[in-house]
């Protein structure tokens, strides 16, 4: 099955108050070291969708195809609407990430991906919650382009039935909002 990576920078990051996507993890922006876990499983088949400010993200990034999304204030859906748009004709399934949990290594995606293993669907689990990384198959990329604000893909994990197969992922509750949680991650 070929997969492609999707990874959502394109927000503004209006809580952290600077561009996040380019906040030092050692040495190296945040959204690099999600780039690079994708690319380390599935190389030349990471796409970035990038929205405010991207050309000084673009600048300070490498190793992924970028994908612009000019709508990307309408949130989260869109981000993922607009990638899956791009890819839908050229992948058979799309692995979604975050930008902003940099606790999630290769390792973590790995177990998702063996999870995914002949389903239409697999996720992470936290909180008591579906959410993502998560990947979906072709089936789903019809419902992944209709995503709209910031609803995202947790609203449509929770609606598929049966329950998808999810991965308990403790390390995607760590996401990165305020400068704070940087701090505390480092």
């Amino acid at each position: 099955m070929k997969t492609a990576v999707l990874v959502l920078a394109a927000g503004s990051a209006s809580r952290f108050g600077s561009l996040k996507q380019l906040a030092l993890i050692d040495d190296k922006p945040m959204l690099q070291h999600c780039i690079d876990t994708a690319n380390s499983l599935f190389p030349n088949a990471v796409y970035t969708v990038l929205g405010n400010q991207s050309q000084t993200i673009i600048d300070s990034i490498t190793s992924t195809n970028i994908i612009i999304n000019p709508q990307w204030q309408c949130g989260l859906g869109s981000s993922i609407a607009v990638g899956t748009s791009y890819l839908q004709d050229h992948f058979d399934a799309i692995l979604i990430l975050l930008a902003d949990q940099p606790r999630i290594k290769s390792h973590h995606l790995k177990k998702l991906i063996d999870l995914f293993e002949g389903q239409q669907v697999a996720c992470s689990r936290y909180n008591n919650r579906l959410g993502v990384p998560a990947i979906f198959a072709k089936p789903y990329f019809t419902a992944l382009k209709q995503l709209t604000g910031d609803s995202g893909g947790k609203v449509l994990l929770e609606s598929i039935s049966p329950v998808p197969k999810s991965l308990a992922m403790a390390n995607a509750t760590s996401d990165i909002d305020y400068p704070e949680d940087l701090a505390n991650l480092v």
